[in-house]
């Protein structure tokens, strides 16, 4: 299983980070998507206007980390809020 982490410390446009993200997922090969994004109030608030993104990678920062540190794999792709 390989985990791809994509981080991102200031959303701007959420459908083209998350979209070179999945190229670069596809790209590398990886099974799973991180998107590790810095966890700010202005990162809140557009990923709370990103409308179905969490259908996309819908894992919660909970359920990734606590798998990822299980060393399992996450079972979905997620966004993590650190």
């Amino acid at each position: 299983m390989s985990v791809g982490v994509e981080a991102v410390s200031r959303l701007r446009d959420v459908q083209a980070q998350v979209r070179a993200a999945r190229l670069k997922q596809r790209d590398a090969e990886v099974e799973r998507l991180v998107l590790l994004i810095a966890a700010t109030h202005f990162n809140r608030r557009a990923l709370a206007g990103a409308g179905t993104l969490r259908e996309d990678l819908p894992l919660t920062t909970r359920g990734a980390l606590a798998a990822l540190a299980a060393g399992g794999d996450p079972g979905e792709d997620s966004i993590v809020l650190l």
